[in-house]
C-alpha cells in the first residue's frame, strides 16, 4: 500500500494535463511508475467503483468516443510487456486524465482505509 500511495500526487497532475503533455510525460517516468498507471486503468474499467449510474454511464459513453478500446485493454492487461503498455499509454492521451480522475478517489479511499 506504501508503495501506491507516493504515486497519489503523480496521478493528481496527469489527471491535470494536456494529452500533448502526458505523452511527453510517460517517457520519462519509472517502470514502477507506469506500471501503477495502467492498474488505475485496470481498476477503472475492470471493477466497480461504487460511482453511480449515471456517472458509471457517463464514463462508459466517454471511453467509448474518445479511448481506442483495444489500446485500453492494452494498457489494462497485465500479460502485455511493459513496453506495449507504455506504448499505449502515450498514444492514448485524451481519455487517460478522465479515466484517472474517476480513479483516484477510489485509490485514496482504499489507501486511506475511508469508505
Amino acid at each position: 500500500m506504501e508503495n501506491r500511495k507516493k504515486y497519489i500526487p503523480l496521478l493528481n497532475v496527469l489527471k491535470k494535463l494536456k494529452p500533448a503533455e502526458i505523452s511527453g510525460i510517460i517517457d520519462f517516468l519509472n517502470d514502477d511508475a507506469v506500471d501503477n498507471i495502467c492498474e488505475c486503468v485496470y481498476n477503472v474499467i475492470h471493477t466497480d467503483l461504487n460511482l453511480p449510474k449515471q456517472k458509471k454511464n457517463k464514463l462508459k459513453n466517454f471511453i467509448k468516443a474518445n479511448c481506442s478500446i483495444h489500446r485500453i485493454n492494452k494498457i489494462a492487461s497485465k500479460k502485455e510487456n511493459l513496453f506495449k503498455r507504455r506504448k499505449a499509454l502515450k498514444q492514448e492521451g485524451k481519455g487517460l486524465p478522465m479515466i484517472l480522475a474517476t480513479a483516484i478517489p477510489f485509490l485514496i479511499d482504499l489507501i486511506t482505509g475511508r469508505k
